[in-house]
């Protein structure tokens, strides 16, 4: 068995043993869904079938944990974003936006962060999280949401908004900061109901220069993670930070998770001594195509490391099979 507590010492670094495994990242996948019958695209816009859903690791498998939502576009989608729902094996994705126009505009008066947080898919989020809480308290609930320039650059469109980082960066900062409010209330509602907050930060330098990273994320994250105040928090980024990971171990959270590219121990030396580590486990060529004991030496590699907390380091792939996530829920014990 796994337990809450092992993971709640883990994040305090008070765990004794070896550490506890967990999905803090996207955890739905059709074996799943075939389990309870509550399939994406559904999942991801009724709340029963979102919650039934984010308790199948636990029931089948072992974790104590449970994550919520599956997708990372509700909070575009309540500001004006057009969201595609997806399908039983894909998640909801930005399709369109009012003001993607390939024009550097400035941005429109957006509602309030009050009347934000109490409509759409952002206000059910909350209340799917507080279900869970309240019903399942034994369980590790993690929610997880984007940074305001992620929003930003869905409202604007990704390539707009890269090409006005370099062409426009007053203009682009302008976005940031006209949706960061939004996300600071949404932030802290989000704690107040879970147990962990993961805030998914643009972050690899696929995405953007190292050196943009102060003007268009830090101080905006900085602040994010001071409204994250109930419960415990998480940076997760993928993609390349071997240049960022400092700055990403710097927002105040309380733990990091970012691809190790199979070197746990070089991101524990970079970072271990600043923030709690959370992952070790490649998503796609261990959990999707590895073997369980790929997967237990991956953990054990992890944990070897001085990784708090073994889990995916990114979403867990839709395809991934139950024999591997057994596998990782019990790699303390194979």
């Amino acid at each position: 068995m796994n337990y809450k507590q092992e993971i709640i010492d883990a994040l305090n670094c008070e765990n004794k043993g070896d550490a506890p495994p967990a999905l803090f990242t996207q955890s739905g996948t059709v074996s799943q869904m075939e389990a309870c019958g509550c399939f994406w695209p559904e999942a991801n816009f009724e709340i029963d079938k979102m919650v039934e859903l984010a308790l199948q690791p636990s029931k089948l498998f072992g974790f104590a944990t449970a994550r919520i939502p599956y997708d990372l576009t509700s909070q575009a989608e309540r500001l004006g974003c057009n969201v595609q729902p997806g399908t039983k094996n894909s998640q909801p994705a930005v399709v369109s936006s009012p003001w993607s126009t390939g024009e550097f505009m400035d941005p429109p008066e957006f509602m309030s962060p009050e009347e934000f947080i109490t409509g759409g898919r952002v206000a059910m989020h909350l209340e799917a999280a507080e279900r869970i809480s309240k019903e399942h308290p034994d369980l590790f609930l993690t929610t997880s949401m984007i940074g305001p320039q992620s929003v930003a650059a869905y409202l604007v469109g990704m390539e707009n908004y890269l090409m006005g980082q370099f062409m426009e960066p007053d203009t682009m900062l302008k976005w940031v900061e006209a949706v960061a409010p939004h996300q600071y209330a949404y932030a802290h509602e989000l704690s107040v109901r879970s147990d962990n907050v993961m805030d998914i930060v643009e972050g690899a330098e696929e995405f953007m220069p190292v050196e943009y990273l102060d003007t268009f994320v830090v101080p905006f994250e900085k602040k994010l993670f001071k409204y994250i105040d109930e419960s415990f928090s998480m940076v997760h980024t993928c993609g390349e930070t071997a240049n960022s990971m400092r700055v990403l171990a710097g927002f105040g959270e309380t733990a990091l998770s970012v691809e190790s590219r199979g070197d746990p121990q070089s991101v524990m030396d970079a970072v271990g001594d600043r923030v709690v580590l959370a992952g070790g486990v490649d998503p796609i060529a261990t959990l999707l195509q590895g073997t369980p004991e790929s997967i237990v030496a991956s953990a054990k590699q992890a944990n070897e490391a001085g990784y708090q907390v073994i889990m995916p380091e990114c979403g867990v792939p839709p395809a991934t099979s139950d024999n591997n996530l057994k596998a990782l829920a019990c790699y303390r014990r194979l």
